[in-house]
C-alpha cells in the first residue's frame, strides 16, 4: 500500500483539505436526508435552540452537534492519518505519557486554568463589539444553556458523550494531531505550529466573548502534548475541562446555589487567584517531569526507514 507521506507537503496537505470539505458535506448530506425521518424539526430550529426550546428539539440539536463534530474532525484526521502513515496511531501521536505521573499533572493544570480562563472570559463579557456580536453571543449563550438542562441522567450521559468525549478526541486529533504535526513540518520551533493550530481552534469554535479563553487552551493543549509526548494527556485534559462543564451542568439542575454562580460570567477574583496557583504549581512540576517530543517528530520517515531508502 502506497501512503500519503511519499507526496510532497503542498499535496498532502491538499488532500487533508478535501478531505474534510468531502467529509462536511457528506455530513451535512445525511442531515439534510434523514433529519426528516427522525424528527419534524428543521434544521434551521435546531441550529437557533435556547434554554427555552422543548426537550425534544434539544435532543435533536445535540444529536446534530454530535455528527458534526464526529465527521468535521475526528473521522477525517483518523482516516487522513490512516492513509499516510503505516502507523497511524503512532502518526497522531497516540502512545503513552514518558512519565505516569503527567496523568495527575495535566489534569491538575485543567482544574487550576479553569477558573482562570472563565475569569478572562467574563471580564471580555463587558466589552461592547456590538449589537450582532452580542446577539450572537446570547446565542450560543443560550444554545449552551439548552445543552447543560438535563433533567435525567440519560440526557446527561448523551450530553456528555456530545459535547466531552467526541470533542476531546475529534479536535486532538484533527488540531494537535493532524494540523500541528503539518504547520512544525515547516517550522523549525514550536512556538509557531502551536499558536497557529491555537488560533484556528478558537476560531472553529466561534465564540466571539471566548476567542481568547479557548485560544489559550489550544495553546496549553498543545503545550501538554509537547512535554508529555502523548496525545493522549491532551485528550484527557480536553476531556476533564469539557466533562468538568457538563458534570457542573447536570449538578446545578439539582441545587440553585451552584446554578447561579455556573450562570454567572464574572468568577471571583479569589478562586481565579487559586486557580492561578494551582495552575502555576503543577505546571512547574509538569516541566520538572517533562518528556517531551524528540526533535523529529513530525517527520514522515523515521532514520531506520530513511536509511533502507538509502540502501534500496
Amino acid at each position: 500500500m502506497k501512503y500519503f507521506r511519499i507526496y510532497p507537503w503542498g499535496l498532502r496537505l491538499f488532500l487533508f483539505l478535501m478531505m474534510i470539505v468531502t467529509m462536511s458535506g457528506f455530513v451535512y448530506l445525511m442531515i439534510a436526508a434523514f433529519l426528516p425521518r427522525l424528527t419534524p424539526f428543521s434544521f434551521v430550529q435546531i441550529a437557533e435552540i435556547s434554554e427555552h426550546s422543548p426537550a425534544s428539539l434539544v435532543n435533536a440539536s445535540i444529536l446534530v452537534q454530535g455528527m458534526l463534530n464526529l465527521f468535521m474532525f475526528l473521522v477525517p484526521a483518523f482516516v487522513f492519518s490512516y492513509l499516510t502513515h503505516p502507523s497511524p496511531a503512532s502518526y497522531l501521536g497516540l502512545r503513552a505519557p514518558g512519565k505516569k505521573i503527567q496523568w495527575v499533572l495535566v489534569i491538575l493544570i485543567m482544574l487550576g486554568a479553569m477558573p482562570v480562563l472563565e475569569f478572562i472570559g467574563g471580564l471580555i463579557s463587558h466589552i461592547d463589539f456590538g449589537a450582532k456580536v452580542k446577539a450572537e453571543q446570547a446565542a450560543n449563550d443560550g444554545m449552551m444553556n439548552a445543552y447543560l438542562d438535563m433533567p435525567s441522567f440519560g440526557a446527561f450521559v448523551r450530553t456528555f458523550i456530545v459535547m466531552a468525549v467526541v470533542p476531546a478526541i475529534g479536535e486532538e486529533f484533527f488540531f494537535r494531531g493532524v494540523m500541528l504535526r503539518f504547520v512544525k513540518q515547516r517550522s523549525r520551533k514550536m512556538v509557531f505550529p502551536i499558536v497557529f493550530t491555537a488560533l484556528v481552534f478558537a476560531y472553529a469554535h466561534t465564540n466571539v466573548y471566548g476567542y481568547l479563553s479557548i485560544f489559550l487552551a489550544g495553546v496549553l493543549l498543545a503545550v501538554i502534548y509537547y512535554l508529555t509526548g502523548s496525545l493522549w494527556c491532551s485528550i484527557v485534559a480536553h476531556l476533564f475541562f469539557n466533562g468538568s462543564q457538563v458534570i457542573l451542568g447536570y449538578i446545578g439542575n439539582s441545587n440553585a446555589t451552584l446554578k447561579t454562580f455556573i450562570n454567572n460570567n464574572d468568577v471571583p477574583v479569589y478562586l481565579a487567584a487559586g486557580g492561578a496557583i494551582l495552575f502555576v504549581v503543577s505546571f512547574y512540576l509538569l516541566l520538572r517531569n517533562k518528556t517531551p517530543l524528540p526533535e523529529n517528530w513530525a517527520d514522515d520517515y523515521t532514520p531506520g526507514e530513511l536509511s533502507q531508502q538509502q540502501i534500496n
